[in-house]
């Protein structure tokens, strides 16, 4: 039986939640678009679901949109900006996940300037950073929830309501969105801040299947995608109902849970940390990071053991039945440093080294400790290897 720690790539999925999606794909098939009954009927779930899913954001039916990932709600999102007839600025924070950083680099080929706000040695943006960032042309600010490298919870509605603030006085909107992939179902969120214009969500990190997301929209937007007019024009095409209920049990279930899971969570990282400290083999990302710290979220860690290329490791405990991560499970196929860790000043051989854990509601103290078991002795002997 293996050890799971790469939540933040995918959740275990829950097995219940997984065979209600099941019986409903097959009971409710129709196409909710369809106007005979059995479409009807998937249409009566598929607007049950988005109910549930408001009453449990704390947001309004009509601002839920369904998507298929929160890669594509991020994107709906920035891309709108092409269908705006002048450009300007889009701030973008150097942490993000490439499902937001990819988008905004097509900003910047198609004419907006693409202005990057830097976290602190911590991997978290401050207010005032982003405060000295924004400009009379700035069309919008993108900062994530939490980091999906390093855990850093960012301070979203402290970040929103300085944009906020320099909107009123400057006289226009700058529209702030929000990637909470990470974030919901982890940390205690505010989905119904009137600053946070947008946010995104995933159902596959909550517990949920692959194949459904939720974009929050409390703007009126011209998307750049267009078809049937499914979604209210926001995401044209056949909504994957069996998918969007699964997803809506998830999210129920992982926000009645937060409080719960997370405490579950905390002692799960205080273990790890304090274990990792009794042993001056390896590097804390950030090493700034202790048991307890409520700055990070206590699903994720990031630690290298320098000189082992993270991959290496990665792959010996992979060996040892221990599925670990090496950086954002989108782009660890591609070659290079990581944009996160770059951007927080982690040296590059430590960066070269980092792996990352994160665990879920099963996670059992047994298996961290078996992690750090396996963990000493196989970098151990990598090290040996090495010189």
């Amino acid at each position: 039986m293996s050890i799971y720690l790469d939540w933040a790539a995918t959740a275990v999925p829950d097995p219940n939640i997984i065979k209600a999606s099941s019986d409903c794909a097959i009971r409710t098939f129709g196409n909710p678009s369809s106007v005979h009954q059995t479409g009807q009927q998937a249409n009566a779930v598929l607007e049950e679901c988005r109910i549930r899913c408001a009453a449990a954001l704390g947001v309004k039916k009509e601002e839920v949109f369904f998507t298929s990932s929160g890669t594509e709600s991020d994107n709906i999102v920035l891309l709108s900006l092409l269908r705006k007839p002048s450009r300007g600025t889009v701030l973008v924070s150097a942490i993000e996940h490439p499902a937001v950083l990819e988008p905004a680099a097509v900003l910047a080929e198609n004419g907006y300037k693409a202005a990057y706000l830097m976290p602190g040695a911590d991997g978290i943006i401050k207010p005032s950073t982003l405060e000295k960032a924004l400009t009379p042309d700035t069309k919008l600010v993108t900062v994530m929830a939490v980091n999906n490298e390093t855990g850093a919870i960012q301070p979203v509605h402290e970040l929103a309501a300085a944009v906020h603030n320099f909107a009123q006085h400057c006289g226009h909107k700058i529209h702030f969105h929000c990637d909470a992939v990470q974030g919901t179902g982890k940390v205690k969120l505010n989905f119904a801040d009137p600053n946070i214009h947008s946010w995104a969500i995933s159902g596959h990190k909550i517990r949920g299947p692959r194949g459904a997301g939720i974009l929050v929209l409390k703007n009126t937007i011209q998307t750049m995608v267009r078809g049937g007019g499914q979604e209210n024009g926001i995401r044209p095409g056949t909504e994957n109902t069996a998918a969007i209920y699964g997803m809506t049990l998830a999210l129920e279930k992982a926000l009645a849970d937060l409080d719960k899971n997370s405490a579950h969570a905390y002692h799960l990282m205080d273990t790890l940390l304090n274990k990792i400290a009794t042993n001056n083999s390896y590097q804390i990302i950030p090493e700034n990071r202790k048991p307890g710290d409520k700055n990070y979220s206590p699903y994720v860690l990031s630690l290298a053991a320098v000189p082992i290329p993270a991959e290496v490791l990665a792959r010996t405990l992979d060996d040892k039945g221990i599925c670990v991560g090496t950086g954002s499970a989108c782009s660890n196929r591609k070659k290079g440093q990581s944009k996160t860790l770059t951007a927080m000043g982690v040296a590059d051989n430590i960066s070269f080294s980092r792996i990352r854990v994160s665990t879920g509601s099963t996670t059992t103290e047994e298996e961290i400790e078996q992690f750090i078991k396996t963990l000493d002795q196989e970098s151990g002997i990598l090290r040996k290897a090495l010189r």
